[in-house]
């Protein structure tokens, strides 16, 4: 199968530090493509972020569908247009925060997202009353430490095991999603030394997407009305 994982910003060195991870996360004879954006923020952090961000991915989900791609991964926490590119096209398109979550609550009862900053910590909690998990999620905290600041794993590390440790300790958190996709190479350390399942929402995503590739489902859609086509002016 053929999966288009899209970044939603237009960092092109952000990108590149993610494609091992996630063609590693593929199964064998998958093909998978990660992309950024050609225009847009560098990094997703906010609302404002998101809005700015959106007519770009929603040109890349379309151009995905059109190359003949099996699915989409949206590679964002934040879950960024989701419901817009599902409204777009055909094909599955999984999101980053989305998937973590339907992954937390299969391992545990509660769970807590662990995120970089406030504005992203507002969104993520807006969508987890959207989806209805409210009654499973325990916190939601982040590490103060922006997307492109990752990159410094030391520092990052331990930013977000002290906030995930607080989640398990004070708040009853079973399972931890990290709250952004930047975090992956982090996972496998974060899952040994805190004692609970550690969840990376890129490979989330790109595992729901295979998943439902290799079902041969698609996107409701009695939940996602195709648009009807009008002007842009």
């Amino acid at each position: 199968m053929k999966i288009k994982v899209i970044i939603p910003n237009a960092s092109v060195e952000f990108r590149d530090s993610q494609i091992e991870e996630r063609r590693k996360a593929a199964l064998p004879g998958n093909e998978v493509e990660v992309v950024c954006l050609a225009h847009g923020p560098v990094s997703i952090e906010s609302s404002y972020d998101e809005a700015l961000a959106a007519p770009y991915i929603i040109q890349e989900v379309e151009k995905a569908e059109k190359e003949g791609y099996d699915a989409v991964s949206l590679d964002c926490a934040m879950d960024t247009a989701v419901r817009a590119a599902r409204e777009s096209v055909s094909i599955p398109v999984t999101s980053a925060g989305e998937a973590s979550y339907l992954l937390a609550m299969a391992l545990s009862s509660r769970f807590s997202v662990v995120t970089v900053l406030k504005s992203t910590a507002d969104t993520i909690k807006e969508n987890i009353r959207k989806y209805g998990f409210s009654s499973r999620v325990a916190s939601v905290r982040f590490a103060r430490i922006p997307v492109l600041e990752l990159k410094d794993e030391k520092k990052a590390f331990k930013a977000i095991f002290d906030e995930a440790k607080a989640a398990i300790d004070m708040d009853g958190a079973e399972a931890i999603a990290l709250g952004c996709t930047g975090m992956s190479s982090l996972t496998g350390r974060l899952n040994r030394e805190l004692g609970v399942p550690v969840i990376d929402p890129a490979v989330a995503s790109l595992k729901l997407a295979e998943v439902y590739v290799s079902m041969g489902l698609t996107t409701s859609i009695r939940a996602y009305e195709v648009p009807s086509e009008k002007k842009i002016l």
